[in-house]
C-alpha cells in the first residue's frame, strides 16, 4: 500500500503511518462521505490484513479541522 494524498471522484484521501499504525482520512468538500465510499476507500488504500476503526477519544482530545472528514485508525490486537 502507498502512503500519500489521493483523490477519488470528489473525495480527498490521505494515507499515512502515524506512530507505527496506519491512518486514513477521507473527506468531501460539501458533505460527509457515505458509508459505501468510506468502505470502498478503506479496502482500496489500506492493507486488507489490518483492522481499522473510527475512534472517538475523550472530548478534550477530539480534533477535526475539516468538518466533513472521517479518520480511520489501525487497531492492534
Amino acid at each position: 500500500m502507498k502512503k500519500g494524498i489521493f483523490t477519488e471522484k470528489e473525495l480527498r484521501i490521505i494515507v499515512s503511518i502515524d506512530g507505527g499504525m496506519w491512518h486514513l482520512s477521507v473527506s468531501h468538500s460539501t458533505r460527509y462521505p457515505t458509508w459505501d465510499e468510506i468502505k470502498y476507500i478503506r479496502y482500496k488504500y489500506l492493507p486488507n490484513e489490518i483492522t481499522v476503526g473510527l475512534l472517538f477519544p475523550p472530548k478534550e482530545y477530539y480534533v477535526n479541522i475539516h468538518p466533513n472528514c472521517f479518520h480511520l485508525w489501525e487497531i492492534k490486537d
